[in-house]
């Protein structure tokens, strides 16, 4: 149990030490917190005067500015980087250099531009721009040329030239030119498919970045107003806010100016000592309420004690006799063995508590004499010191105040300045809303008219590009076209359809494409080459160099009471529109941005303390604080009274006695252990005994009593007198070993200070008074320097400019310029490809067209011999039958039989063709006879199909030709069907050459021949 009460002591202590470890200011005890230095007298003053203040740097409020800047420089090609590469370097090929050579455009008056003609700078202009102008002048040569060559082609083919007819079958290296010249073409429609694809994709692109062009722009310029807005709130946060904070601070420097020198001095003359010496007697109230305290808990502690013991006696005795008379009990023995109830009184000794009482009624003395005013005495003359001064700077104050507030005015009409040129920047982006709208309304009504010509012109190469692919799939899959109803829709007849559709298209369509990317070509390269570049790049560019001579910027920089000047040209070139652009993607502040130095001399603004005479108030404030007379700390009475203090019986109270004896048991035997056995006791003894038992309970009860008020109440009454008795102790010591230790040792040290203040406080005051000029003058230099540094450098950080400004050139440029562009690029490209490509359909088209393959060099060579005679023609029955020319004979007649073969002569048409029995006896002839025009007939293609030659009788004549056959057709026969010119057969030269041996029957003559 007195474990259990210790541990509760000691907490209770380690709390109490804690409290006394942070009371508040007002407790007389944090002063003793810290030991105090030991200075020597004038030793490291200087390091000591270097914080008189001490100097705090003024802890200025931050500006409240919003970051919400939405507009962003994100741009993704989206699969068109390599169209907008390619255009890109092709516009920097043919124009390498500026929009316009050095020279040629130049500002006279300051608002007039003059074009230098071409007649004093033509070879420059010609140089510059010979590229770009050959690239115009072959798109418009293209434009003109290319329907004249597509009408040539169509007179050329409609007279059957042109590949418009050709022979039915394929010559010797036709096969190989089909496949190469389809290899080629279908290269070539490889690329007319990426120029599809892109003029599509570029012309969705430019339309979707026309459509967010107004939005990306008011993006731009909300975050540009922000930005200026944001500037605002920071010059008005530096030049207004902050500066009234110093003014604030300033202002409770100087009216507390003698408690700031006072209280240094006392610390460098350890005069502050008398704060710890005046705690003291200050502190002995509360020791005589300690001693109080303790006194009366000592007497209440002792009268219970002597309570208890008399009443545990009582019940000592009473137990004893009650047990003794049933001892011949089992139960009455037991609790006899387990308690010595002998021992049953108070266990500590309450009457060896030390006696306070006379230390109590010596420090009442002390405290109804006058130790305390004494002492007083020296801290009140310590404290006139503070009087004196403040009393001497008080008349410097309100001027020092109004100079203050004229720096403040000057800084704010600085302000002002900076506000106006920054409400003129906001009210310009104000003003370009209205003009905005406009053109978004413009776009919106004008914009789907070129959205769908150029959406027409994808289509158009898209229908081109349908028709070569439709060509190239029959060409290179179909079969050979027969020249009948039965033939498949898709053979090689029917991509030479498709081609020459390609062909006529690409004619049709070839001026007008030409046209449109001619326009976008001019219009693009020029905007890129005058707006783009110029904006993306500023300082070289010879545009923005004409546009800073025609609009003078420093305008911005002219007050509203300045007369009106004349306009002239500007002559700096460090501050313009393209100087702006530069150094605000350098993230510079807006003062550098926009050269403000001309408008606000930040120089000056540092010379403002001495400008207003801050300085020199300042030093008259120094000149005044002053130590005059001697200063006495410590009259000799309070030196004698504070003597006795030291050894007054305060300083040898026992202390350890109270946690000796407070520390032990109150009673030898748990009363309540005892209460519970007394009780068991009873209730086991027989009915016999009932006396016993009964006195036995009731000695249990007043047991129970007994822990419940007497011993209980000594405990609270011990532990309290326990935490009194600590406080005391403590409070005794004054952060020293005892209270007579403390008082002699501030004893010496205010008779060192006495001493110091006596032979050095004058000096020491004049030096305390000039470093408090100085830091009070640190304090304005500083804020001065501060906003110097954050106007010049921190300011209006230009980076949101930069970037909103590089989103709007995203948004045209990139977003619009760049698909702008690659549309023409796209279309230029695809019309460059239709000539060879019309090469090549005109020559497929001719090869698709032959219905046979190559037959052999003799049948070639026949085809070739009748082809060019004005006459009707068949092959020669033999492949070495030689050839003549028979044009200038007469004809003679043909001669027909019913038989319809070779040897009846009978020129089998168009309407013949159905009739089975002439083309079977035709074909059992040619079986028959495979020397004798045996082969297949190729004169079809010219209208002479199935038309033989005549046989001759045995005379040599030939018989008289039947009635010309009437023909159903306009030309007398199916489509591509020729009228023949004759009826009559003109017969061949007179000689036959069957071969090494003629045909039976054959004249000799004929042989020899």
């Amino acid at each position: 149990m007195s474990s259990k009460f210790g541990d509760g002591r000691w907490l209770i202590l380690v709390a109490l030490l804690f409290q006394l470890a942070t009371k508040s200011e007002g407790n007389w005890l944090k002063n003793f917190a810290k030991p105090k230095p030991q200075l020597r007298l004038m030793e490291g003053v200087t390091e000591h005067l270097h914080n008189v203040m001490p100097y705090e740097q003024v802890q200025f409020s931050n500006p409240n500015v919003s970051t919400a800047y939405i507009s962003s420089t994100k741009f993704q090609a989206a699969g068109m980087g390599h169209l907008y590469f390619v255009t890109n370097k092709f516009i920097q090929y043919i124009l390498s250099d500026q929009a316009f050579p050095e020279g040629f455009v130049d500002v006279e008056g300051g608002n007039t531009i003059q074009v230098d003609y071409l007649s004093q700078q033509w070879p420059t202009l010609v140089s510059h721009y010979w590229a770009s102008a050959s690239v115009l002048v072959a798109g418009l040569v293209f434009a003109v040329l290319m329907p004249l060559i597509g009408l040539t082609l169509c007179c050329c083919r409609c007279t059957g030239g042109c590949g418009s007819r050709s022979q039915p079958f394929d010559a010797k290296y036709d096969s190989c030119k089909r496949q190469f010249y389809g290899i080629i073409l279908a290269g070539l429609t490889i690329l007319i498919s990426f120029g599809v694809v892109c003029t599509f994709v570029s012309n969705e692109y430019l339309e979707d970045g026309v459509k967010e062009l107004p939005s990306n722009v008011k993006k731009s310029l909300n975050d540009t107003r922000l930005f200026i807005n944001n500037t605002k709130k920071e010059v008005d946060n530096l030049l207004v806010v902050n500066f009234d904070e110093l003014e604030e601070t300033l202002t409770n420097i100087l009216e507390a100016s003698g408690e700031i020198v006072k209280k240094k001095l006392g610390d460098v003359s350890k005069a502050s000592v008398l704060t710890n010496l005046t705690a003291v007697v200050n502190g002995l109230d509360l020791i005589k309420e300690d001693l109080s305290n303790v006194d009366s808990l000592t007497r209440q502690l002792q009268q219970t004690a002597l309570q208890l013991d008399i009443a545990l006696k009582e019940s000592r005795i009473t137990i004893m006799n009650k047990l003794d008379s049933c001892r011949y009990e089992r139960t009455c023995r037991e609790i006899l063995k387990r308690f010595n109830i002998q021992e049953l009184s108070l266990e500590a000794n309450f009457s060896q508590l030390p006696d306070v009482a006379a230390t109590l009624k010596n420090i009442s003395d002390f405290i109804t004499g006058d130790i305390k005013e004494e002492v007083m005495k020296g801290q009140q003359q310590f404290e006139k010191v503070k009087t004196i001064i403040q009393n001497a700077v008080n008349d410097n104050i309100p001027e020092i105040k109004q100079n203050i507030r004229q720096v403040g005015n000057a800084i704010k009409a600085n302000c002002e300045k900076v506000d106006k040129v920054l409400n003129q920047v906001d009210t310009t982006i104000a003003n370009s809303y209205s003009p905005m709208q406009q053109g978004e309304g413009l776009l919106k009504e004008f914009s789907p008219y070129r959205y769908y010509v150029c959406l027409g012109v994808a289509i158009t190469l898209f229908l081109i590009l349908i028709c070569l692919t439709l060509g190239l799939f029959c060409g290179f899959c179909g079969s050979r076209p027969e020249g009948g109803y039965h033939d498949d829709c898709c053979n090689k007849g029917t991509g030479a359809s498709y081609l020459m559709m390609a062909v006529w298209l690409m004619f049709l369509s070839s001026a007008f494409l030409m046209i449109i990317a001619l326009f976008y070509f001019v219009t693009g390269v020029t905007t890129d080459r005058i707006i783009c570049e110029p904006l993306q790049n500023p300082t070289p560019s010879r545009v923005l160099n004409i546009v800073n001579r025609l609009y003078d910027v420093s305008t911005i920089h002219d007050s509203e009471n300045q007369q009106p000047r004349t306009r002239l040209p500007p002559s700096n070139t460090d501050f313009n529109i393209s100087s702006i652009i530069r150094d605000c993607h350098r993230n510079m502040s807006l003062f550098q941005v926009l050269k403000m130095e001309r408008l606000i001399d930040l120089n000056k603004i540092l010379e403002y303390p001495k400008s207003f005479s801050i300085d020199e108030h300042i030093d008259k404030l120094v000149s005044k604080i002053k130590l005059e007379g001697e200063i006495v700390i410590l009259t000799s009475e309070a030196k004698k009274q504070l003597m006795r203090l030291s050894k007054s019986p305060l300083s040898s109270i026992n202390f350890p006695a109270y946690t000796h004896v407070l520390g032990e048991k109150i009673t030898s035997i748990d009363l309540i252990q005892l209460a519970d056995a007394l009780n068991q006791t009873a209730s086991q003894l027989p009915p016999s005994k009932a006396d016993i038992k009964f006195s036995l309970t009731n000695q249990a009860l007043y047991l129970k009593v007994h822990q419940n008020q007497h011993v209980a109440g000594m405990l609270d009454i011990s532990q309290r007198l326990e935490s009194t008795a600590i406080q005391l102790q403590e409070h005794l010591r004054f952060n020293h070993s005892s209270l007579r230790h403390a008082v002699e040792h501030l004893l010496v040290e205010v008779e060192q200070a006495q001493h110091f203040l006596y032979t050095e406080g004058p000096t020491i005051v004049t030096k305390l008074a000039k470093e408090f000029g100085q830091e009070f003058n640190k304090h304005i230099d500083q804020y001065l320097e501060r906003i110097v540094n954050q106007v010049r450098e921190d300011i209006g950080k230009c980076w949101p400019m930069s970037q909103a400004y590089n989103a709007t050139i995203v948004a045209g440029c990139k977003k619009i310029l760049n698909p702008y562009n690659g549309f023409w690029m796209s279309v230029g490209v695809c019309s460059i490809l239709f000539m060879p490509i019309i090469i090549l359909c005109v020559k497929l088209a001719s090869l698709y067209q032959k219905s046979d393959p190559y037959p052999g060099p003799l049948v070639e060579a026949e085809y070739l011999y009748d082809a060019y005679a004005d006459r009707e023609n068949i092959p020669l029955a033999s492949a070495n039958h030689k050839k003549k020319n028979v044009r200038n004979k007469p004809r003679k007649k043909v001669t027909t039989t019913p038989c319809g073969n070779r040897s009846s002569n009978i020129p089998t048409g168009y309407e013949n063709m159905s009739n089975p029995e002439i083309t079977g006896n035709s074909s059992a002839n040619e079986s028959r006879h495979p020397g004798h025009g045996g082969s297949v007939d190729y004169s079809a293609h010219l209208g002479r199909a199935n038309i033989v030659v005549p046989s001759t009788s045995p005379s040599g004549g030939l018989p008289e030709a039947p009635p010309k056959p009437t023909w159903d057709f306009p030309n007398g026969g199916p489509p591509h069907y020729q009228n023949p010119i004759s009826s009559e057969y003109e017969r061949p030269p007179p000689y036959y050459y069957p071969g090494p041996s003629g045909p039976p029957g054959a004249p000799p003559e004929s042989q020899s021949s």
